[in-house]
């Protein structure tokens, strides 16, 4: 009776670790991403992210807009129905460094011409307010089209603050003007 208690145990036992030694051994299999019939590397996608397409309108707009993980606030907002999205984007006039400007040029860019389908054309402005004066003023503006913005010009914006070369500066029309100079002393020469 003893024997047989033993045996069984010893079967379960060892049952437990076949199917550990197995588990271990498909997981070695995936994680080196080959195949049981070669050495062909196949992708074994874990998880995907998907982005799914905007389709901007009217009447949902403002809520699109609001959704986006943005820094910097929107202060003005026209969408037209051929595909103009126009937009003014909002400075503190404390602001020393256009890092941040730079990475929200690349957050609008990519919205529009990435994770739309009817967006053909992006005007946008980033305004400063001027609290002496109390007036709003232009630090640089971009007028682009859908066709100019490749991957590598978009990532030039966030090449850890350095301006974007003047392909990019040409491809987006970007404008500079000189109260961008003045409160931070880096322009792209063209």
């Amino acid at each position: 009776m003893r024997l047989r208690r033993w045996q069984k145990a010893l079967r379960i036992t060892m049952l437990h670790v076949l199917c550990v030694i197995t588990v271990v051994y498909v997981l070695g299999i995936l994680s080196s991403e080959r195949s049981l019939h070669g050495d062909e590397l196949r992708v074994t996608p874990v998880m995907s992210a998907v982005s799914p397409i905007t389709h901007i309108k009217d009447d949902r707009l403002v809520d699109t807009l609001l959704t986006l993980p943005t820094q910097l606030p929107i202060s003005r907002v026209q969408w037209n129905k051929s595909g103009v999205l126009s937009l003014d984007i909002r400075v503190a006039s404390s602001i020393h460094h256009p890092r941040i400007i730079y990475e929200e040029l690349y957050r609008w860019l990519h919205f529009s011409f990435y994770e739309t389908d009817n967006v053909n054309r992006l005007e946008l402005r980033v305004v400063i307010e001027n609290k002496e004066r109390g007036q709003k003023q232009i630090l640089l503006a971009l007028d682009t089209l859908r066709n100019q913005v490749t991957e590598s010009i978009l990532n030039e914006f966030v090449r850890n603050g350095h301006p974007p070369s003047v392909q990019a500066i040409r491809a987006m029309r970007l404008s500079y003007t000189t109260l961008w100079t003045e409160q931070f002393g880096v322009r792209a020469k063209l």
